[in-house]
Parts: structure tokens; sequence; C-alpha cells
């Protein structure tokens, strides 16, 4: 279970390390295009390197960061990669549309990676052995995989859409709690190893949010859409794939997450009716979600002592 020192590792590491990094690129570049990426990069592989480092040491931790094994240690360089549209639009000018051609691809190439190799999708020397039951059929990947690729590639462009004088404190704050929130349903689901993931995304998002604030930075997630959207989408795949996180728990939250820092329509036009409803969005399925998962763990704890109380040797 999270304890005190996965908090501090996991938690206050990243949101300070995102910070310093914000602010660092903000005053070096005074581009909210720069200091956005830059800090969420920074503070989730600083989270991760120090989550890490707090088990098997720092020069450990940072051997495994160059050589990952599990599907979620290679998040960091996709995180990388993500930014990368961005910089090369900031060359293209009124083409900055063309982005989309190498946005495109590398949403639709990470499930794929990620999941290669798994029990979904094993070599085909594993599959000759007939254990492999669990294992998709081309079909079932190519709808899988794709509907995966289709909710984050919807994500970013709704993100990307939205007007970066809209609200942008809000939606720093409400992609801060959506990603905090999916973490601890992640928590109640069992599944700890992503809870502490996509916990070090919220903090890193939430260093920024305060960053942006005291650097008086008036811009919101959207400049960071990349990073941000291919941390959280691929991990929840991973979470509710490989671990225990129910599908429709995932769903609801990516849901949060869209809405968070998402385009509304102009009405109502008053700001704080459109602060009101995106409030609203964001924070229903998350109270659903996360309610769910509570009464589902409340339940599995409460058969556990009702075994525990029936069953004398259980307490041996």
């Amino acid at each position: 279970m999270p304890g005190l020192k996965e908090f501090l590792l996991g938690g206050i590491v990243p949101m300070i390390a995102a910070l310093a990094a914000f602010a660092l690129a903000w005053v070096a570049a005074r581009r909210a295009s720069v200091a956005w990426p830059v800090g969420v990069i920074v503070g989730y592989v600083g989270g991760t390197v120090a989550l890490e480092a707090g088990t098997i040491g720092i020069a450990a931790a940072l051997k495994k960061l160059g050589s990952p094994h599990d599907a979620h240690e290679w998040t960091w360089m996709l995180a990388i990669a993500a930014a990368i549209p961005a910089i090369v639009a900031s060359f293209l000018g009124e083409r900055r549309g063309w982005r989309w051609l190498l946005i495109v691809p590398l949403v639709a190439g990470v499930p794929l990676w990620l999941m290669w190799r798994s029990k979904y999708l094993p070599s085909a020397a594993d599959r000759a052995t007939g254990f492999m039951t669990e294992a998709w059929s081309v079909g079932e990947a190519i709808v899988i995989l794709g509907a995966v690729a289709a909710a984050m590639l919807l994500v970013w462009r709704l993100w990307e859409a939205n007007e970066p004088s809209d609200q942008p404190r809000t939606r720093g704050f409400l992609v801060a709690v959506a990603l905090s929130c999916a973490a601890a349903v992640a928590g109640m689901s069992g599944s700890f190893v992503y809870a502490y993931v996509i916990g070090i995304v919220a903090a890193a998002v939430g260093g920024c949010f305060f960053a942006a604030l005291a650097c008086r930075a008036n811009a919101g997630p959207e400049y960071a859409a990349g990073p941000i959207v291919l941390l959280s989408g691929s991990l929840l795949m991973l979470a509710t794939l490989i671990s225990k996180v129910e599908p429709l728990h995932a769903a609801g939250l990516w849901i949060a997450i869209g809405f968070a820092s998402t385009r509304l329509p102009r009405k109502p036009a008053s700001e704080r009716g459109r602060i009101a409803l995106r409030c609203v969005l964001c924070l229903l399925p998350l109270i659903a979600v996360a309610g769910h998962a509570g009464y589902k763990l409340a339940e599995s704890q409460r058969q556990l002592q009702k075994e525990a109380e029936s069953n004398p040797y259980m307490n041996l």
C-alpha cells in the first residue's frame, strides 16, 4: 500500500521538479509552448527516477531508466516523442496543420508498441505453444488498439483546439484533479504500480499549474497536450489491459480528462457559466467512477473480513 515515502517521492518530488523546470524554461524563453512540455517531461522523469531510487538506489534507477523492461517504463521516452510535433510546428508557420502527419502515426503506433509481446500480442513462437489463451486475433487487436489510439487523438485534437486564453487556470487545475483521481481509482483497483506512475503525471501537471500562477503565464495545459495525453492515455490503457482497472472506469476517467481541457461551445457566454459547465462535465464522471471504485473496494474488504471471521485458520 502507498505510504508517506511513496507520496513524497512520487508526488512532491515530481511537482517540485516540474515547477522548477517550468519556471526556468519560462524565464529563458517566455513561451508557454516551451515551459509547459519541459515542466511536464522533467517532472515525470524526475518523479519516476525518485520513486525507483527509493527502492533500488539512484544509480540503479538511472540505469533502469535507460534500459526499460516493463511497458510503463517506456512511457517517459514516449512523452519526449510527443513533444516533437509541436517543435516541428514552430518551424512550419502557417502550415502548422502538417504536424498531424507526425501525430497520427505516433499515436497509432504507441498502443501497439506498449502491448507488443504481452499476453495479448505474444510472439509467433509463444502462440504456437498453445498456452497464450488470452491472445488477440488480428481483428481484435485492430479494434481494441484502434479505439485507444482514436480516443487519444480525439482528446489531443480537442485540447489543442482550445483558445489559450479560455480559462487556462481552471483547465490546468482540472487536469491535475482528473489525473489525481485516476491514480486513486487505480490504487483502489489494486493497480498500485499504475497508481504511482499516473500520480507522477498528476504531480507534474500540478507543478506546472503552480508555476504558471507564480510566473503569471496565462496559459493552460494545451501547450503540453502531446506529453500529457500520450502519458495518461498509455498508462490508463496499461492499467486496464495489464492490471486491474475496469474498462468502464478507464473510459469514465478518460472522458473526465478530456473535458478538463477540451474546447467548449461558445455558450454560455459568461465566464462563470463556462467555468461551471467545464467543472460539471469533468467532475461528474470523476465522482461516478471514484464512487463506484470505492464501493467495490469496500465490498471486497467486507467479503475478506467475512471470510476471515468464518474461517479461524485464516487468522493463524
